[in-house]
């Protein structure tokens, strides 16, 4: 088991600079042609990610929700 996280460790850092390198390029070029963003990281974080953050939002509030729901629903059966 050890091995394997090794492995798998070794690989994402070997690899990780050559697989996100074209994406973080393109960003870096284009993200005022694309968004009209002065701040790179504004124009990275609201108009290329905007779907994805808006759901990891909605995803960890649907999550407070539930466990707010079966903490109470355990108190109300004691």
């Amino acid at each position: 088991m050890l091995c394997i996280f090794i492995l798998i460790l070794w690989m994402h850092l070997q690899y990780n600079e050559a697989l996100y390198d074209g994406a973080m390029k393109s960003y870096i070029s284009n993200f005022y042609e694309d968004t009209r963003a002065k701040n790179a990281v504004a124009a990275i974080y609201l108009n290329y990610r905007v779907y994805d953050t808006l759901f990891e939002a909605l995803t960890l509030l649907i999550s407070v929700v539930g466990v707010i729901h079966f903490y109470h629903y355990e108190e109300d059966e004691e």
